[in-house]
């Protein structure tokens, strides 16, 4: 306990652990019914110790709750757990996760799948009440309420009793009105009919047709503004005059009554069906009281309005929002709360009541905040909070007195608004790596080429497209291969092909997203160049002859080598089924006795970092593989004991110095990710390198460095084949049992003193190959003068 408080700068004495919901989210954010969709829960551990296996509860709408596990989680690390959920209604459902004290509340809309969806909003004549034997005008607006562009298709329309016709709609997209419009000509006098119809929606009006026309005005509505005025204020009165009739009126005059004191004001000429506003502006009385306010048309009867307004006192209150302003000084980040700080203030001469505010985010109204009474001059500070989605800008407006409870000398200072910019999660294109298949092509041969692509962002990135360039011996082609959606963190391939019409170095340079599809948060990574090699048909071999690069194949991994006379090392054949295959790395050295040789994998694409043995024999240009797989080996009868970290293939050229007796001194360097030790409660000294040799053996491992991201580690080994990176358990304690040593002997670092070997056998059979270089000296100092005796022989008898 003491060694975890000190790695995490936490207090040893008082461990406990906080489990704390940081955010719920839902991908895609709008789900379609019956979709597909992940439901993602972060939990936080806010304490100092590790906490227990728990169960946080997700609640759907008005579904039954949903009990979500909860492993455990160290101190300051979160977790982020998913479940699937498949809509099956559509509207906003809220969700809500809880743990503990802890709750998060989203809100998700599900709609159906997209559609055009045709309404036609009006319908109208023009004129509106034509004379007989006059072209009438009928324009049908109609709007496309889908989510998808409609096709072009026909309105049907039908008037009075004849027959029904058609008339063409255009493409409409979304949102989006066209004015579909037919002539009809009346032949007599009368009420006709006239219905028009778009898919489901249909529309009716009836057209008056007479031959006298006439001019019919009359008040519509009768105001004020401000509603509720002061003493000796100024008000403007309005009147809202509208033709009713069937021709233009004439211009006239509408006569205002204020306490008996009459104004005129010019009404102008207004065409039929039309209405014009009428104003006038009045000075309120000195005193207090309600004054009655009438209007009408001059030498038109029945055409008066009436209203009553009430006077107050000079002294009102005038409620305004000084500032909006958030928190925090950094760019707001998508998902996370904004906390938002509101001053608003009494400037007028009169105290205020207590109020509301009411403030929204992008139109949608969110929610009100309290405002006390307030004196005249006098402030207040409130605030509320929000968690913006991924949306790019953020509009928040925030009214005061929302509710117009109170009667103020200015309406209209009570509104301020603020767009703010957001961070938004986005996704980020990378190319990881591109390999070809075959490893060694030749000229004439199809090439297979596999381009590894990792999403590193924080948000899904639809699908996209790579696209690739390959350049070399005087040849180019150029082409584009598609990659599918990604995840967060999730990783895809592209495949493309190619076959070389010569030999010699190509160049590869594959652009992901080349089509600029995805918005990214980096658009300068998507670039990746990697070179390769187009063969001859033959490699030679160290005796001076040739085969055919194809020729050879690799075994299984077991301690036989086969019996080829050939030591060609130069290609390197995998059978692993490629749909085992996660990733893939090639090196290439030159392998020749008695010269120590280093692999370096400089990728990084596998979790192995390098390889290193001193050669007992020579196999001159050698190609190295190593495959990190998804499932444990074809080659390997079962799974190993312990936790699984990754399993791996490591295949040295065709024969050779993946044998036994081919080399000496092996060594693998490997790394582990921190993140996987920490979320599977291991420690970096049960990590263990085991290798399958008829069956699966430890190796001895130690601990050689770690920096941000990677613990890295190092094993002795006697072959190359099929590996698995594990966590040491009590299995694999009685594997190297027969030695009798314990954990701390097996994991010991073998420059030390011990010459006992837990992994490979006896420490006889170590010794064996221990040091052939000082054998060799030692056979050439015993042979040499014996060579000499006989040669002096032969000469003497030759002489006798």
């Amino acid at each position: 306990m003491a060694s975890a408080a000190d790695e995490t700068n936490t207090n040893p004495t008082d461990p406990t652990s906080d489990l704390t919901i940081e955010s719920i989210s839902c991908s895609p954010e709008n789900p379609e019914l019956g979709g597909a969709a992940t439901i993602r829960i972060a939990v936080l551990n806010r304490g100092t110790e590790v906490s227990e296996q728990t169960e946080a509860v997700c609640k759907i709408g008005n579904k039954d709750p949903i009990d979500v596990p909860i492993i455990e989680i160290t101190p300051g690390n979160t977790l982020i757990v998913s479940f699937t959920w498949t809509p099956e209604e559509e509207g906003t459902l809220g969700i809500t996760a809880t743990l503990g004290d802890s709750t998060k509340t989203i809100e998700v809309a599900v709609a159906k799948e997209k559609s055009a969806d045709l309404v036609i909003e009006s319908l109208t004549a023009i004129p509106e009440n034509p004379e007989p034997d006059s072209e009438v005008t009928v324009n049908a607006l109609v709007k496309n309420t889908g989510t998808e562009s409609s096709e072009e298709t026909k309105l049907t329309y039908k008037i009075g009793d004849a027959d029904s016709k058609t008339v063409k709609i255009p493409e409409i997209d979304p949102g989006d009105s066209s004015l579909v419009s037919f002539t009809w000509t009346p032949e007599e006098e009368g009420t006709v009919t006239v219905k028009a119809a778009a898919e489901d929606s249909e529309k009716t009006i009836k057209v008056v047709v007479a031959k006298e026309t006439s001019s019919d005005l009359k008040i519509e509505s009768l105001s004020i503004d401000p509603e509720n005025p002061g003493t000796n204020s100024e008000v403007t009165i309005k009147a809202l005059v509208k033709n009713d009739g069937t021709k233009t009126s004439e211009p006239t005059n509408i006569i205002y009554t204020i306490d008996g004191t009459e104004i005129k004001e010019e009404v102008p000429a207004i065409g039929a069906g039309l209405d014009k506003p009428i104003s006038h502006t009045w000075t309120t009385p000195d005193n207090e009281g309600t004054v009655t306010i009438k209007a009408a048309l001059e030498d038109i009867e029945n055409s008066e309005k009436e209203i009553s307004v009430k006077i107050e006192g000079g002294s009102l209150p005038d409620l305004v929002i000084e500032s909006l302003d958030t928190e925090s000084s950094t760019q707001p980040e998508a998902g996370k709360t904004l906390n938002f700080t509101l001053k608003i203030k009494n400037q007028g001469e009169a105290t205020a009541n207590s109020s509301t505010a009411k403030y929204s985010f992008n139109g949608a109204s969110e929610g009100e905040i309290s405002i006390p009474e307030l004196s005249a001059g006098e402030s207040t500070i409130t605030g509320f909070s929000f968690t913006p989605g991924n949306e790019e800008n953020l509009s928040v407006t925030v009214v005061a007195d929302s509710g117009n409870i109170i009667s103020e000398s200015n309406e209209d200072n009570n509104e301020m608004s603020k767009t703010i910019n957001v961070k938004r999660e986005l996704p980020d294109l990378k190319i990881e790596s591109i390999s070809l298949s075959p490893e060694e092509p030749h000229p004439g041969e199809n090439i297979a080429f596999t381009a590894t692509v990792k999403n590193n962002g924080s948000a899904a990135a639809e699908s996209s497209e790579i696209k690739y360039d390959i350049k070399g011996n005087n040849e180019n082609y150029t082409g584009v291969a598609s990659i599918p959606s990604l995840a967060a963190g999730e990783t895809g391939t592209g495949t493309f092909s190619w076959t070389p019409g010569n030999e010699g170095q190509i160049e590869i340079k594959a652009t992901a997203d080349s089509g600029s599809i995805v918005s990214e948060s980096d658009e300068t990574n998507n670039e990746f160049t990697k070179t390769a090699t187009v063969y001859k048909e033959t490699v030679s071999s160290d005796d001076g002859g040739s085969e055919s690069s194809g020729s050879s194949s690799s075994g299984s991994g077991s301690k036989s080598s086969g019996s080829s006379s050939s030591s060609s090392g130069g290609v390197s054949l995998s059978k692993e089924p490629v749909s085992n295959v996660e990733a893939k790395e090639l090196a290439t050295g030159n392998v020749q006795s008695g010269y120590h040789i280093k692999f370096d994998f400089l990728e990084g694409a596998t979790c192995i970092t390098y390889i290193e043995f001193d050669p007992l024999k020579t196999l001159k240009k050698t190609i190295t593989t190593v495959e990190m797989l998804k499932d444990k080996s074809t080659f390997v009868s079962g799974a190993p004991s312990g936790k699984i970290y990754k399993y791996v293939n490591i295949w040295v050229g065709n024969y050779g110095a993946g044998v036994a007796n081919y080399f000496e001194n092996g060594f693998i360097e490997f790394k582990v990710e921190k993140s996987w030790l920490e979320e599977n409660n291991i420690s970096q000294s049960q990590i263990i390198l085991q290798w399958y040799n008829e069956g699966w053996e430890p190796l001895e491992t130690e601990k050689v460095k770690e920096d941000t991201d990677y613990v890295y580690f190092k094993s002795k080994t006697s072959g190359f084949s099929c590996f698995a990176i594990t966590s040491y358990s009590t299995d694999t304690e009685k594997i190297v049992g027969g030695s009798g040593l314990a954990e701390e002997e097996v994991l010991r670092d073998w420059n030390g003193e011990t010459n006992t070997s837990t992994v490979n056998g006896s420490a006889e059979t170590n010794s064996m190959i221990k040091n052939p270089m000082g054998k060799a000296k030692i056979l050439m100092a015993i042979s040499l003068p014996l060579f000499l005796i006989l040669v002096e022989y032969f000469v003497m008898k030759k002489k006798i």
